[in-house]
């Protein structure tokens, strides 16, 4: 009883960041909890729990809080609007989809028997199994080639179809294995007609794969691209999650005005070069300066530190001794650099390079991929002062706010370094800016084509041949990006994340430090102990401004300019 009320007390006065943690807890019970597609418990459980939660939210005094209390308030009930959006957009996917597979509600059925222990009869189950055997096999049968289906093609439904198809084969494989031996009159009655259903189920999957999705039916295709746009509205939802104000075309526009400063400067650093203002001739000639097999991680190491030495010297930021020496190396597979042909960093550094399994072609343009001055650009926006240092300072500063995880922050803190290094003289060489030019190019054009893919405009295969046309990608490498965009697991703006957060990070430097508000140091030591935030919220907390309760985003941190970047080189 002691105990049961210490939790009340607890509970009757949280403070806001209390109620972060507390969330972010029922987030993670919930998907741990409810993991069937259409489950009606679980949606009617969730309904009502995020109905609670924003009563709980609007109990609350918002005139009687802090500035920091205010922004996690205004952050929690961003988070809690998104998470009841996107819910919902997935509920109607799956409701959509299932048109195309009758057989769902028989299949909830016997998933309830584990999920919520529902009682049920051996014989009953196994007649059960064997109508959606039979139904499933008819089904496949109706999308046969015989059949003239040009007609019922619709990729997104049918991607749709798929995902529910392998969610409903998973319900089944899971109640087998909860009842199979452990219940005797399951195993002796249900063995056979599970085993009979889930092939059957593979086959209209299958089915559904090549005549409604119009994709191969081999699943070992690896080369294929395949992902679900979310569509114009669902990425207007995202847009004001993430806290920017601005349409998906006036992002498309800001990546086309960040374009063409970078052929600007191609230009020049080409005609350096003795090019005669030929980007890719210029991009070729660095393509070719990479190390011998068995040297990167040397580079790396060495890459790593300069960029540490260099920011100490500007006294840019605080780096901690734990931070500098707190990171470690490690190799990426081949498997892993289909999805990612660079390398990736956070607590560690993944380094790509090839290997002697990989044919003589991926070798080579493994090499080209990541060559001395690419990796130049980038070491410091893997490690220090990017994403190694954001991990250790998000660890020991306002660590609930990692429920409010936004690569706006994320991305957007280690390209704004990139874009300050370049401001600062970094680049030792006209080699070393056409590496970070490369990767400026790069990130404007994932604006580009992120966003085009998302709205429904562009095809994966379009926006390979952009990357390639546009960029300078090896055609691998982007492939690659492109799959890693789509298939990754990546939320539909991660792409457009990186440069968009970069300049919204710019714009408070120049509004802070470029003013002789803060110096660099205590700029950049403020926002890591912020931890994540949308970039406008950040906004609040540096320049000291209070938000009203009924706060949107409305910043415009861009301003468009027919000629050059409003952002200062």
């Amino acid at each position: 009883m002691a105990q049961q009320t210490a939790q009340q007390t607890v509970a009757s006065k949280p403070s806001i960041a209390g109620l972060v943690s507390e969330y972010a807890a029922d987030q993670s019970t919930l998907r741990r909890r409810f993991r069937m597609p259409l489950d009606s418990a679980a949606i009617e459980f969730r309904d009502l729990h995020y109905q609670g939660w924003q009563s709980r939210l609007d109990a609350i005094d918002f005139e009687k809080l802090s500035l920091d209390d205010r922004i996690d308030w205004i952050a929690l009930n961003n988070e809690l609007e998104h998470d009841r959006a996107e819910w919902k957009r997935k509920i109607l996917s799956q409701s959509n989809a299932k048109q195309l597979i009758p057989y769902t509600e028989r299949v909830l059925r016997i998933g309830a028997i584990k999920e919520h222990g529902l009682p049920f009869r051996a014989e009953e189950l196994a007649t059960e199994l064997d109508e959606i055997a039979k139904e499933s096999m008819k089904l496949s049968s109706s999308l046969s080639p015989s059949r003239d289906s040009s007609s019922s093609k619709d990729p997104i439904l049918g991607l749709e179809a798929v995902e529910l198809v392998d969610q409903l084969l998973r319900v089944l494989a899971d109640t087998h294995k909860f009842l199979d031996s452990y219940d005797p009159s399951y195993s002796w009655w249900c063995a056979k007609p599970y085993e009979a259903a889930k092939q059957s189920i593979g086959a209209h999957r299958t089915a559904i794969r090549t005549k409604v999705a119009g994709l191969s039916d081999a699943e070992a295709d690896k080369d294929k691209i395949v992902g679900v746009p979310i569509g114009e509205q669902a990425l207007l939802n995202h847009l004001r999650h993430a806290w920017l104000a601005y349409s998906p075309d006036e992002l498309i526009r800001i990546g086309e005005q960040e374009m063409e400063w970078c052929d600007a400067e191609f230009k020049k650093a080409a005609d350096e070069m003795g090019c005669n203002g030929d980007w890719r001739l210029a991009l070729e000639q660095v393509k070719s300066l990479h190390v011998t097999p068995g040297e990167q991680p040397r580079l790396i190491r060495e890459l790593a530190w300069e960029a540490i030495h260099f920011l100490e010297a500007h006294d840019l930021v605080t780096v901690p001794d734990l931070a500098k020496h707190g990171w470690r190396l490690e190799m990426m597979s081949p498997e892993a650099q289909r999805v990612n042909p660079y390398f990736l960093g956070g607590e560690n550094i993944i380094v790509s390079f090839p290997t002697e399994t990989m044919n003589h072609a991926e070798k080579l343009m493994s090499l080209r991929s990541n060559n001395i001055h690419f990796c130049r650009a980038t070491v410091h926006h893997e490690l220090i002062p990017g994403h190694h240092l954001q991990h250790y300072a998000n660890a020991r500063f306002r660590p609930y706010r990692e429920v409010f995880q936004t690569p706006f922050w994320t991305e957007g803190w280690a390209l704004y370094w990139e874009m300050l290094l370049w401001d600062l003289d970094f680049p030792k060489s006209v080699e070393d800016r056409v590496g970070m030019l490369f990767w400026r190019r790069h990130r404007a054009a994932r604006i580009f084509f992120s966003l085009n893919y998302q709205s429904g405009r562009w095809t994966p295969e379009q926006c390979v041949q952009y990357l390639v046309d546009r960029v300078g990608h090896e055609p691998s490498a982007a492939a690659a990006e492109v799959r890693r965009s789509i298939m990754g697991g990546y939320g539909p703006l991660y792409q457009a994340a990186y440069l968009l957060g970069g300049l919204q990070i710019r714009r408070l430097h120049e509004e802070l430090v470029q003013s002789g508000t803060m110096t660099n140091r205590q700029f950049h030591d403020a926002i890591l102990a912020e931890n994540h935030l949308p970039i406008e919220l950040l906004r609040y907390k540096l320049t000291g401004n209070l938000p009203a309760k009924e706060a949107s985003p409305v910043w415009k941190f861009y301003t468009f300019n027919e000629s050059k970047s409003s952002t200062k080189r």
